[in-house]
């Protein structure tokens, strides 16, 4: 049996949108939009097209990394 160790607050699927919005201090429906457009590389869908995105704390990593600074 393993056991996953996940953040506070994140299931063992990733971040939802109002999480990742609420730690990138943005909009959610930019973060959505984000996740449509695979600005958040690997953000996915849990199940059909009216489900839920899940976005993956490598995802958040890899676009605070590359977002120009302002």
């Amino acid at each position: 049996m393993t056991t996953e160790k996940t953040a506070p607050g994140m299931s063992a699927r990733g971040y939802t949108p109002a999480q990742v919005a609420e730690m990138l201090e943005e909009p959610v429906r930019i973060i959505v939009i984000h996740c449509r457009t695979q600005v958040l590389k690997g953000a996915y869908k849990t199940g059909g097209r009216t489900s839920l995105w899940r976005i993956p704390p490598a995802a958040i990593d890899y676009y605070q990394a590359h977002q120009p600074r302002q």
